[in-house]
């Protein structure tokens, strides 16, 4: 049975995936190409924070998480939002998401990560219990 983290990495995953996809333009004659809304980067609970500030200057929103997930690809972003309004987004749906399951984001933990500071750190910092069974994920510092 997953842990709570687990499934809220999981209701993660769908949700970048989701907000990824390209659309039909107004007219429906052209697509309108939307990149990585986010892309997660798994990191240990303990170490620090990866420098991503070169993903960061192509527009890239890293997400760190304790979870294993798939390599990221960072890559020059098309047809998103500004990186900073991007970042605040996904703060502003964890919180909602606690009182609304129902948005299809995860009601998880996010925290803002400074560079050289661990996801331990940061969600401590936050008054965060880094050892609960629910889903940190940092954000850099620098993507706001």
């Amino acid at each position: 049975m997953p842990t709570l983290a687990e499934t809220q990495l999981k209701e993660l995953s769908a949700w970048i995936v989701a907000s990824s996809q390209d659309e039909k333009s107004p007219l429906g004659n052209d697509f309108i190409r939307h990149d990585d809304y986010a892309q997660l980067v798994t990191v240990a609970l303990d170490d620090p924070a990866p420098d991503l500030s070169a993903a960061i200057a192509l527009g890239c929103l890293p997400l760190l998480t304790t979870h294993e997930a798939p390599a990221a690809t960072f890559a020059a972003i098309e047809g998103q939002a500004n990186l900073d309004e991007r970042a605040a987004h996904v703060v502003w749906l964890s919180g909602a998401a606690i009182h609304d399951p129902l948005r299809g984001f995860p009601a998880c933990h996010v925290v803002r990560v400074t560079e050289g500071q661990s996801l331990r750190q940061a969600a401590v910092a936050a008054g965060i219990d880094p050892d609960a069974d629910r889903l940190i994920v940092g954000i850099p510092e620098n993507c706001f």
